[in-house]
Formats: structure tokens, sequence, C-alpha cells
């Protein structure tokens, strides 16, 4: 058999079978018209039925919403108030030199809101304690923490009202172009001082450095519920710290060291005025009725009585004047 006649029979069937497929094809596109928007959805398929790895990882990845407003949303509205009290709290006046002797202590008297500062009557009834009293070999922290009068042997705890006048005074003092002066104690709690404020850690003896008495005791004079005592002839003047009530309290003592203490109305006194000498009590010991002046290293009598009876005995008439103002 010849392969040219079976060859024309199979050009034959491929040319009647090329119209049906032309029309099978049209027919479809006809039935399909929206072909590619069935594609889209088989993509966003595939993009709803991701696997749980890739599902957890785009959580991982994506940003996190502002914690920060849901955090703030949930503080108190005075958080602001709160911190300034915090910081107040925490806020000191700036510490002073205390010198006694050959002992010198640097603390803080006061917070900045006025309360005492941490810590402050302890250092300074330390400072004020007896002359010859050894200093406590314990820490101020385990002092702090005996309650009552006495902290140790021969010291007690002062008047905490004198932390606040020792602040007043060098706050004055600072504020008038001083340098911050430092505070000389001369004397503070002498248990044997009777009818002294002295005697229950209510006084101080006391001079600033760079600042003269006389301008120490006429700013002491504009303190309320004070004693104030100002001694010409000697390098020191007295405060001390009265009930509600008592006022302005000041008097002036021309004696010098050693002497009975000898009140004036004023100084330098006027050519009319004719001092006069007293003796609130006799010596009865050289240790008993003493204070030593730190600048002469010479005796003085206490002369600073805080009992009523002892009072009537400062009042003294000096040219129809009352003198000792009430006193000591």
């Amino acid at each position: 058999m010849s392969l040219k006649p079976l060859c024309s029979v199979v050009l034959i069937s491929l040319a009647s079978l090329s119209p049906i497929s032309a029309m099978a094809a049209e027919h479809a596109h006809a039935k399909k018209p929206n072909a590619p928007v069935v594609n889209n959805k088989r993509a966003n398929n595939k993009k709803a039925l991701k696997p749980p790895t890739a599902m957890l990882k785009a959580v991982a990845t994506k940003k996190p919403k502002k914690v920060a407003v849901a955090t703030n949303a949930t503080k108190p509205a005075n958080a602001k108030l709160n911190a300034t009290k915090v910081a107040a709290k925490a806020c000191l006046h700036a510490p002073i030199d205390l010198v006694r002797g050959e002992e010198t202590t640097h603390f803080a008297l006061t917070r900045c809101d006025g309360r005492i500062a941490p810590l402050a009557v302890e250092r300074l009834s330390l400072i004020a304690r007896p002359n010859g009293a050894l200093r406590p070999q314990n820490g101020i922290e385990r002092l702090a923490l005996k309650k009552g009068e006495k902290l140790a042997p021969n010291v007690r705890r002062v008047d905490s009202r004198l932390v606040h006048r020792i602040q007043a005074v060098v706050d004055h003092f600072s504020s008038k172009g001083h340098a911050r002066p430092r505070v000389y104690v001369v004397s503070g709690y002498r248990p044997t001082s009777t009818g002294s404020f002295h005697a229950d850690g209510k006084a101080i003896d006391f001079r600033l450095d760079g600042v003269t008495n006389e301008s120490l005791v006429a700013y002491c004079k504009t303190l309320n519920d004070t004693g104030c005592g100002y001694y010409p002839n000697s390098a020191f003047i007295h405060l001390d710290v009265r009930p509600q009530g008592a006022g302005h309290v000041a008097w002036i003592d021309a004696s010098g060291a050693g002497e009975s203490a000898r009140y004036v109305s004023a100084w330098p006194p006027s050519p009319n005025d004719v001092p006069v000498a007293m003796t609130l009590r006799p010596f009865k010991s050289i240790n008993d009725l003493i204070t030593v002046d730190s600048e002469s290293m010479q005796p003085r009598e206490d002369e600073h009585p805080a009992t009523p009876h002892r009072r009537a005995e400062a009042r003294v008439s000096v040219n129809a004047k009352q003198v000792g103002h009430g006193a000591l």
C-alpha cells in the first residue's frame, strides 16, 4: 500500500477537526467571561487559608499598639502632686558646720518644708553635751532608737525647737550676703545648772563665724517665744526656747568672765545708768555653776534662771527702769 494516499486521509481528518476545536475554545471563553475575577478570589482564599505558622508569624511581626496611653490612663489624677510631695520630703536644707572645741560636725538641720531633718535632734544633742562629757561610742542611728530624754550618759536629747531656731538664724545671715556661717557652740545642756533652761536642754550659748554678737542678738529678739541674752563682755549670746505665749524676752548682762551678773538697760550704758551687781545664787563648786567661755577659757557664772522666783530676783530697778526683762 502506498503512503501517499494514507497521508492525504490524515490531513483531511485534521482539517475537519480544526473548526470544532476553535468552536469549543470560543464556547469555553463565553461561559467564563470573569475568569480573572475568579483568579482574584482564589488568591484571597489562599491568603485567608494561610497555614497557622504563617499567621503566628504575622501576629508576632505586627507593631503593637501604644501601651503608654493605657498605662497613663490608669494612673491617679494626682500622680504629679504625689511625686512633688515625695521630692519635697527628700529635700533638705544645706548642711551647716557646728563646732564645739576640737569637735566639728556637719549636717542638715531641717527639710525644705520646715520639718526637722532625720537625726538632726540627736546630732545637735551630741554637740551640745556638757563640757567634759565623753562622746558615746554607739553610732547616731543606734542612739536615735532610744526613746525618752536621755540618749546616753550625760547626753540629753535637746528640745527640737532649738533646731528650728538655729536654722532660722543661719538662714537669716546667709541671706544677708554672709557665707553660710559656722555655728560655734559654747554651752548647751548643763544638768547641774538648776533653774536654768540649760538644765532642760532648752538653751544654747553660741556665736556665728563672721557675725557680730550685736547683730546676732538683734535678730534673736525677733523670734517669738525665745529668750535672748546679750553679754557685751563675752564672746557669745544666749538663746533659749520658751512656752507658747512667752513672747520676746531679752536682757543685757554687762558682767565679765567669773563675775556676778550685772544687768543694764542698754549697751553701751547711758551716763545716768548705774549698773547694779547682783548674785542670783552663790557658787557651790567650780564645776557646778559655771560656763567656760571658749574664747578666754575663763569661767563665768550661770545666770540664766528659768523658775518664777528667779525671774523676780532678776528684775532690778535702775533709774526707774526694770532691767533683766523678766528673765533668764
